[in-house]
């Protein structure tokens, strides 16, 4: 049953968006095609069509998604009471651990290294984390690192870089979570 909070419309916008990413994940990328997320969706291409016009429309709005998705899971942890590093450095950690969404991204990126409008997009998100980061009441230094590495493991893992495997990633944050204890006392 549909949640009545969802209007019609942004239900079938996440319903394409969602079959969208399970051809990402099933398929890669190169395989996005309107009429594969429309049969995935069970709706027919012109229903698809109304919601994005374009392919590019569409990875425009799954990148949206995932950016969306990592900032639910920081604003999860920021009501718990995190401070924002805090929360930042817990997201990334969830974010390495899903495997659908790292597969989901790194298709993504890969669709849109030379489309400069949603590059601005993934600019604009950034600006925002560090706009957070700064005004944090965490040492600018410590923000920085947390920032940096959390960074570096995501794209690493994106771009099948690293010679860090999971169990690393997870002690390396830890590390950073523990020195950010030792700013908080």
């Amino acid at each position: 049953m549909m949640d009545s909070t969802v209007s019609q419309p942004n239900h079938k916008k996440l319903l394409i968006l969602e079959a969208a990413s399970k051809v990402v994940l099933a398929e890669g990328v190169n395989r996005l095609t309107l009429e594969a997320v429309a049969l995935e969706a069970g709706i027919s291409k012109g229903g698809l069509l109304y919601h994005y016009g374009t392919k590019d429309e569409l990875i425009k709005a799954m990148n949206i998604r995932v950016m969306e998705q990592f900032r639910e899971s920081i604003n999860r942890e920021l009501a718990t009471g995190a401070s924002y590093p805090k929360a930042y450095l817990l997201a990334s950690l969830s974010s390495l651990q899903d495997t659908e969404y790292l597969n989901i991204s790194t298709s993504l990126l890969a669709a849109i290294s030379n489309n400069h409008a949603i590059l601005d997009l993934w600019k604009e998100d950034y600006s925002q984390v560090k706009e957070n980061f700064n005004h944090s009441q965490i040492r600018r230094e410590l923000c920085l690192l947390i920032q940096a590495t959390c960074d570096g493991l995501w794209f690493s893992r994106l771009f099948s870089m690293t010679h860090i495997d999971a169990d690393e990633e997870q002690k390396i944050i830890m590390e950073l979570l523990h020195q950010l204890e030792g700013e908080s006392t």
